[in-house]
């Protein structure tokens, strides 16, 4: 099992690569390092980053998700014939009647009364019709993980943490804009996508299960 690496050990590694002879002071490295593991958790909604919110419907009727909330992930299929949920829901009552998630800008034009939808105005999940206060709820939804420091480890599977100092490599290329970086870049290029391919096939084989 591979271990998990730290923000500080991503530094090293990058600072290897470079021979140390980055421009970056240990400050900009670690904002290089989010910056590059940002783009990561934002191209696609990866099952590692799936969590479940639990809960009851609150005194004005509305859910608030939590404070690492990015957006909602599909979680039900009325298809059992169909291996993967296709459908963002959130489950209301001791019977978890779904209730379909819409765009706020749909909420008038479905003829169901078991919707809801994020309100960014008030920040909460708000129901065409209130479950009732104390109601349980359930719903998955992608998490936003905060940025890592030198302390802390990225919330990717430990094996593909490398694929950041590779992200990393291609910015410094650019910001060198010597001869030696730019030959480097496309291999260094070729290594991030590899590891982005692969997980996503990683991802992929997790929705199937």
């Amino acid at each position: 099992m591979a271990t998990p690496l730290t923000g500080q050990q991503i530094i090293d590694r990058f600072e290897l690569y470079t021979d140390d002879t980055t421009d970056l002071s240990s400050d900009e490295e670690i904002i290089l390092a989010n910056d590059k593991l940002r783009l990561v958790y934002m191209e696609q909604p990866w099952e590692f980053l799936r969590r479940k919110k639990a809960g009851s419907v609150e005194s004005d009727g509305k859910i608030t998700p939590p404070t690492d909330f990015d957006e909602f992930m599909e979680n039900f299929s009325d298809d059992p014939t169909i291996g993967e949920p296709i459908t963002k829901v959130v489950y209301v009552g001791g019977s978890k009647a779904p209730h379909l998630i819409v765009p706020m800008g749909q909420r008038n034009a479905n003829n169901y009364s078991n919707v809801c939808w994020f309100d960014p105005s008030d920040g909460k999940i708000n129901f065409a019709q209130s479950p009732g206060t104390g109601a349980a709820y359930e719903y998955d939804y992608k998490t936003s993980p905060d940025d890592i420091t030198p302390l802390t480890s990225p919330k990717l599977p430990a094996e593909y943490h490398p694929m950041i100092v590779f992200a990393m490599l291609i910015d410094e290329e650019i910001i060198k804009k010597s001869e030696k970086a730019r030959s480097s870049m496309q291999e260094n290029s070729v290594q991030y996508q590899r590891y982005l391919k692969n997980l996503k096939l990683r991802d992929a084989r997790f929705k199937l299960i």
